[in-house]
This record gives structure tokens, C-alpha cells and sequence, in this order.
């Protein structure tokens, strides 16, 4: 029982992974266009400099990109490395507003927060599981000749 259970996991895991992301990404960004609000009074208690519209709905246009991404699994390593940064960037909060987050006894916007790491944990799963054929071939590394 317990090799089925983990067979079964095995094989949808990096389907439901790419998927749920995707879900989470296309709803958080779309919301982005209904009510830009919540995030840019996000931002002004935190990175004032970017809190305006157009940024937020940069933000949301980037967060359905990625969801697409996702879904097709086209370019899923890029896709994989733009979430973190998504969810990077949301857990700076905590660095550079930490009156906004409560840290680190936790405010509910710090809880909510929080939750990022986790999907940013998730993202780097997207990079890791890439199919070798979206995997860039690394750099040939230097080598030092000696000479006589």
C-alpha cells in the first residue's frame, strides 16, 4: 500500500505543484486589476516608491504570465525563477516594514505573508523538476593549463 501511495505521488506531484501554483498565481494577479488598493496601501506602508496602479497591475500582468507558464509548461525554469522573485519580493516586508508584518510575534498581514515562503519553496521545486530539455546546458568551467 504505502509503494502505491508513493508511486501515485510521485507521478502527479509535479503536475499539482505547477498547477495549484498557476491557480494561485492567475487569482492573486487578477485581483490585482479589480481592486489594486489592498497592495498599493501594502506598498506605501513599506516600499512607498513603487505604491501606484501601474505598478500593482505590472505586478498582476507578471503573476498571469507566469500562471500561463505554468499551466502550458513552457519555459518552466524562468517561469520557476520569476515566482520566487514574486514571493521574494513580497517577503521583504518583513526586512524593511517589520511594524507592517509584527514580526515576529505576527500580524495578520504577517501571516499572510508568511505563506510565501512556502510557495516560494514550491518554486524552486518548478526550477528543479524541469524536463532536461528546458534545462540550459551550464557553462564550461575554466580550466588552468600550465606552461612551460
Amino acid at each position: 500500500m504505502e509503494m502505491m501511495l508513493t508511486t501515485a505521488a510521485r507521478r502527479i506531484s509535479g503536475p499539482f505543484l505547477r498547477f495549484s501554483l498557476a491557480v494561485i498565481l492567475a487569482w492573486i494577479g487578477a485581483l490585482k486589476f479589480v481592486d489594486p488598493s489592498p497592495v498599493v496601501g501594502l506598498l506605501q506602508a513599506s516600499l512607498p516608491f513603487l505604491a501606484f496602479n501601474v505598478f500593482v497591475y505590472l505586478l498582476g500582468t507578471v503573476e498571469i504570465v507566469v500562471a500561463v507558464l505554468l499551466v502550458t509548461g513552457i519555459a518552466l525554469p524562468y517561469a520557476g525563477l520569476a515566482t520566487v522573485g514574486l514571493f521574494a519580493g513580497t517577503l521583504t516586508i518583513f526586512a524593511i516594514a517589520p511594524a507592517v508584518t509584527g514580526f515576529p510575534a505576527l500580524t495578520l498581514a504577517g501571516q499572510f505573508l508568511l505563506k510565501d515562503l512556502g510557495l516560494m519553496a514550491a518554486a524552486v521545486n518548478v526550477i528543479a523538476m524541469a524536463p532536461a530539455s528546458q534545462v540550459l546546458p551550464a557553462m564550461p568551467r575554466s580550466v588552468a593549463v600550465e606552461v612551460h
